[in-house]
């Protein structure tokens, strides 16, 4: 025998349904059907009892936390809940309260406001923060021009580029056989590095680099620092379609408890 379905396994869409029926002068036995319950009219009337006494809870315990502010805590959970990817309707929901409020807290908090639509950007403007502060590898930011959360996975700053510059050690690598070619073309051919050679720096850390790539790549570095007199970032974006992209500190916003 199939399990008849309790009250808090019908869905609020079909009971509201059911009331409209009920208004529209469906028959009893119509509704319930709809409802998937057996034809039982107490039944029925109780369900939409129970339905109308938790619109009236809801709206009583809204009405008093209009009246109340929120505490501290209270807040720092709203913008933990919001960060880990809640909307603002569902959290306010959860509090008893309108997601207009909810809104205002993440202002007041200096979080950055996610766009409705994936590829729209995200409202910033509210937001104040000390680009002085050089965000560390492992640490969650948000980047509003994409509306993504990412993690931070290089710090590219003065630090980086004195690292990188002393490797551990080189490696030479032959491509192509130099003593072949060296008795083609005579003992003073050298080759061409990427053709024929590679040289890697490699480092404690555990990375190596082709060397022309990370001269080139220390370079860069020291190009957006002198441009922009900051350091910039490579970000693992979250999402289906993840992804690395580099980033300025101007662009990026840290998340908050991360």
């Amino acid at each position: 025998m199939a399990k008849k379905p309790t009250v808090t396994e019908i869905s609020e869409a079909k009971i509201r349904q059911a009331i409209w029926m009920m208004k529209a002068n469906k028959t009893k036995k119509s509704i319930c059907e709809h409802l998937g319950i057996a034809y039982n009219t107490k039944r029925l009337d109780a369900i939409i009892k129970e339905f109308h006494d938790k619109e009236n809870r809801i709206a009583e315990l809204k009405k008093n936390r209009s009246k109340t502010p929120f505490t501290e805590s209270e807040k720092k959970g709203i913008v933990k809940d919001y960060n880990e990817g809640e909307s603002q309707s569902a959290i306010a929901d959860r509090h008893f309260t309108t997601a207009a409020r909810i809104k205002a807290v993440l202002i007041e908090m200096n979080v950055p406001l996610r766009a409705r639509s994936k590829k729209g950007e995200a409202k910033v403007d509210h937001v104040v923060q000390n680009l002085d502060d050089i965000l560390t590898k492992g640490s969650k930011v948000f980047i509003p021009q994409i509306n993504s959360f990412g993690t931070i996975k290089e710090v590219y700053d003065e630090d980086w580029i004195d690292y990188y510059r002393q490797p551990t050690k080189r490696r030479y690598v032959e491509i192509q056989n130099m003593e072949k070619l060296r008795k083609k073309f005579g003992e003073d051919f050298e080759g061409s590095e990427d053709n024929h050679y590679n040289i890697y720096w490699c480092y404690d850390n555990g990375t190596q680099w082709k060397e022309f790539a990370i001269k080139e790549r220390i370079k860069d570095v020291e190009s957006v620092i002198e441009k922009t007199g900051r350091e910039h970032y490579l970000i693992w974006v979250e999402g289906d379609a993840g992804h690395f992209r580099t980033a300025n500190r101007d662009k990026i916003f840290p998340v908050m408890g991360s």
